[in-house]
């Protein structure tokens, strides 16, 4: 369950359009969780799979748009 979680977080964060929080990473990926959404995020970012940032309130994730030439 594991893997299909982090490769949905992954496809989910590479058709947003800009940073996502982690309910809204937790309520599309289907994670009933917000502690387990949380961690599945950290570890994709630890990855360097994904990017995140600490905010004042909590996370927001990213993956950064593919360049041309990758």
């Amino acid at each position: 369950m594991t893997r299909n979680y982090e490769e949905k977080i992954v496809s989910f964060l590479s058709e947003a359009t800009e940073p996502v929080d982690v309910e809204k990473i937790r309520v599309s990926c289907g994670i009933g969780n917000w502690n387990t959404a949380l961690k599945h995020c950290l570890e994709l970012l630890i990855q360097g799979r994904i990017s995140g940032q600490k905010t004042s309130k909590s996370w927001i994730f990213w993956i950064k748009p593919k360049e041309k030439g990758d």
